[in-house]
């Protein structure tokens, strides 16, 4: 579950009391997907982040989630999943219980590797996760266009 351990990774660097935080999935579902050559599968779950009596801001917290989603779940609306959702509740000396429920898709696949460890076919995969950042416009090469012969143009 590449995406969650992600989200964990954003959480824990934003988070400084470790203790304060716990990250859980539920409501899992396993959707098994067959090709003509190699299996597959997608998993849909909530992942639970609760941060109990900690000193923070939670539209800060927000404002990271906002940027981890557009960067790794551009896609959400394409995906019909829902906007995350929250609870929260203010306590004394400026700290918080915060519970967010962000709903996630990944798929997983097999790809053919010397080092894979499922055999099918007399051949060796390794399960990959399909779940990457997307990528960002300033780390993209120069966009080269080309036109063909001037001659073919009226």
């Amino acid at each position: 579950m590449k995406a969650l351990h992600s989200l964990t990774e954003l959480f824990k660097s934003h988070i400084t009391d470790s203790k304060s935080l716990d990250i859980w999935v539920e409501d899992g579902a396993l959707f098994c997907g067959q090709g003509p050559l190699v299996d597959g599968y997608e998993l849909e779950y909530t992942a639970i982040v609760f941060v109990q009596n900690a000193r923070l801001k939670p539209h800060i917290l927000f404002m990271h989630l906002v940027n981890w989603l557009n960067n790794h779940d551009p896609e959400r609306t394409e995906k019909g999943l829902p906007a995350p959702t929250f609870a929260t509740q203010m306590l004394d000396d400026g700290k918080c219980d915060i519970k967010i429920k962000i709903d996630l898709r990944e798929s997983y696949s097999l790809a053919e590797s010397e080092q894979g460890n499922w055999k099918q076919q007399g051949i060796l995969y390794e399960c990959i996760s399909e779940f990457e950042a997307a990528a960002q416009a300033d780390e993209l090469n120069e966009l080269v266009y080309f036109v063909g012969h001037t001659k073919d143009l009226p």
